[in-house]
């Protein structure tokens, strides 16, 4: 064997226990950025989780209320905004394990940042639509206050108070709206949008961007 195939030989070992060193650092990398990245959307499962039992407490709560006041209108009515916002809650708590529960980090990464990204639109819109529940607060004011000191506000309380209370209420629908609209599939990486969104889906954003470091390595070693 001449210098040239015993420097051939060499090349091609020194090429594979690079190729092999590769491979052991992506393998490393990956599961060090998927383990980041579940341990991200941690807080987000405990957050549905925790939202389910509020939301299904609610529901009984707000269904009993109803049944308990069917004399009076406003209570009913009171207790039906009640009732329908606890289910959205109950939905989107349900929805959201359910995204979470069958996300399989084991596929590529591109494929896992997609099943977040719409996991972090599906909490976007559910934050969308329980904003539309501000001009209704008076709703929960009146069953506060019905159950804890058996007051019905609406009965006693002052006229000129109540005419407040519903110019309040048209501020806060016209709050509501603003919010809705910012809240949009295309704002969802502008500043206003994360501060409403922080501890709400912004886990899925973290998750991602653990990721998006695990998608660029990757680049890089197929590009070379």
């Amino acid at each position: 064997m001449n210098n040239e195939d015993k420097f051939a030989q060499m090349w091609a070992a020194q090429e594979s226990l690079i190729q092999k060193n590769l491979h052991m650092n992506t393998t490393a990398l990956k599961e060090i950025k998927t383990f980041k990245a579940q341990n991200s959307m941690r807080g987000f499962l405990y957050l549905n989780i925790f939202s389910l039992v509020v939301g299904a407490i609610m529901c009984s709560a707000s269904a009993y209320f109803i049944f308990t006041h069917l004399q009076a209108f406003h209570m009913i009515l009171s207790g039906g905004i009640a009732l329908m916002w606890s289910l959205l809650i109950c939905v989107g708590a349900i929805k959201h394990l359910n995204m979470q529960l069958t996300l399989n980090y084991s596929k590529p990464v591109t494929d896992v940042q997609h099943q977040l990204n719409e996991i972090r639109l599906s909490a976007l819109y559910f934050l969308r639509a329980s904003l539309m529940v501000i001009p209704f607060y008076f709703a929960f004011l009146l069953m506060f206050f019905e159950i804890v000191f058996a007051v019905d506000l609406y009965v006693s309380g002052n006229p000129n108070w109540l005419i407040s209370q519903g110019v309040f209420s048209l501020i806060m629908a016209a709050v509501a709206v603003y919010l809705y609209r910012k809240l949009s599939a295309e704002n969802i990486d502008k500043h206003l949008a994360k501060l409403l969104m922080a501890g709400f889906g912004s886990q899925a954003y973290e998750a991602i961007g653990e990721l998006k470091v695990l998608e660029k390595f990757e680049l890089e070693l197929e590009q070379k």
